[in-house]
């Protein structure tokens, strides 16, 4: 291939002009992705692999607040604009995020300017220039000295990509066993019975909208969802960012439930749930840090989770989850989530795993697990129904039932009467249901962290 300088300049000049002509239209920042490779072959293989790369992570970054999208093809190697609809100041701190966190981020220029113009740089936010790949120098003064040479430099970049699709390989397995698992807690949570006026095989419960079906029905349509937050999770990208991509995976897997239910929400709480537990784990794992770090990092992912409340006072229509909150305060999945999943990793674990070590039916194990979650949860889909009084009955009743039957069988006649009584009064615990499920699937994935 022959490099003509005067075509590159121009290509240059050109793409320059339909940047500006993009903010001019939408008024608002781009974002601008091309490859950092040397030499003159910018359309080869090896450039053009890890631009989809991370064009496919800006992508699930950003997600619906990208407005407007333009790949170029040039001299220059492809290029992406983005229009997004946010800060020009915080696309530029994710950019520099994924520059300075994703293995291939050095691999690749962000430019970000805002919707006049104005080119942001790392100098705005405090940061230094970017670094040689080679050694600890600036990138510009082992350019300008020509420290090392183009051949020198694409070898390493072709190493971070080999690295990262050896990488891949091993995400692929991890994402297939936290998956399945997942998939697996959530359809296990359904058989239980008697389960207090929950959807079983043997009864709807308190419910006349839906049934055993409905609910395999929904477990199935998410089973991409948990896919996707796992691949999310495994990842050297920071946690927030890895939050921000999952949120709106989740939004669509909502989506996907309802078309599989007909419009019943079957697993709304449990999406949100499993999001952060799948995801914090597949991250923990990536890092290769201990079980218990689980937990930690669902807390540091959820810290901030309650500025969901900030300003409900302003809105018009209100969730069923914002109503409790700006009436009576309850957090909800929300709280539970900000605390790491306490009550999980400290105690429903325990309860499950000690059932199942001392030979009972997992069915028995489910139950014990559920009646602990039932006791000391703020369930808010028993607040749905009915009021704070009858919560705390149902809180009441849970803890008789561990008294009664610690280090004893379960009397499942007894638990049949307590589910008829639940059934009649339209009771039904599905916030622990979702506890259950959650607990179960980080039972099951622990033996990964051994």
């Amino acid at each position: 291939m022959i490099f003509n300088l005067e075509e590159f300049l121009l290509m240059r000049e050109k793409r320059v002009e339909i940047q500006n002509s993009i903010i001019e239209e939408f008024n608002l920042p781009i974002l601008v992705l091309r490859a950092n490779y040397p030499g003159e072959d910018k359309n080869n293989f090896v450039p053009k692999y890890i631009l989809e790369i991370l064009k496919d992570e800006l992508i699930d970054i950003f997600n619906s607040d990208i407005i407007f999208s333009k790949k170029l093809e040039s001299i220059e190697g492809p290029t992406y604009i983005y229009s997004i609809k946010a800060s020009g100041k915080e696309i530029k701190k994710i950019a520099m995020l994924v520059e300075e966190n994703h293995s291939l981020g050095r691999c690749v220029d962000i430019d970000v300017f805002d919707s006049n113009g104005y080119a942001f740089s790392r100098k705005d936010f405090g940061g230094e220039k970017r670094k040689c790949l080679l050694c600890d120098d600036m990138a510009f003064v082992c350019a300008r000295k020509q420290t090392h040479t183009q051949k020198e430099v694409q070898n390493i970049i072709e190493m971070k990509l080999k690295k990262y699709l050896e990488n891949e390989k091993i995400k692929t397995d991890i994402v297939q066993t936290f998956s399945n698992s997942a998939l697996k807690s959530v359809i296990l949570e359904v058989s239980a019975f008697p389960s207090f006026g929950l959807v079983s095989p043997q009864s709807n419960g308190s419910h006349e909208d839906m049934d055993f079906f409905t609910f395999i029905d929904s477990a199935f349509s998410l089973n991409n969802y948990f896919k996707e937050v796992v691949k999310a999770g495994f990842s050297e990208l920071p946690i927030h960012l890895i939050f921000k991509k999952i949120r709106h995976m989740g939004k669509l897997a909502e989506k996907d439930m309802f078309l599989a239910t007909n419009n019943v929400n079957t697993h709304k709480g449990l999406i949100f749930l499993m999001g952060i537990s799948a995801a914090c784990a597949a991250k923990v794992k990536y890092e290769k840090l201990s079980f218990e770090t689980i937990s930690l990092y669902i807390k540091e992912m959820c810290k901030d989770i309650l500025k969901d409340f900030d300003n409900i006072h302003l809105k018009k229509k209100l969730t069923h989850g914002e109503k409790l909150f700006f009436n009576h305060g309850i957090v909800g999945v929300r709280g539970v989530a900000r605390d790491g999943l306490e009550m999980i990793f400290n105690g429903a674990i325990d309860i499950f795993e000690n059932a199942i070590k001392n030979n009972e039916h997992i069915n028995h194990a489910m139950i014990r697990t559920l009646i602990y979650l039932m006791s000391i949860l703020e369930d808010t889909t028993i607040l749905h129904r009915h009021d704070v009084t009858v919560l705390n009955q149902v809180k009441e009743i849970a803890k008789n039932l561990e008294k009664t039957f610690k280090n004893k069988t379960l009397d499942t006649d007894i638990l049949k009467k307590i589910e008829d009584d639940f059934i009649s009064k339209r009771i039904s615990p599905g916030g622990a249901a979702d506890l259950l499920s959650i607990t179960m699937f980080l039972s099951f994935i622990k033996k990964n962290f051994d």
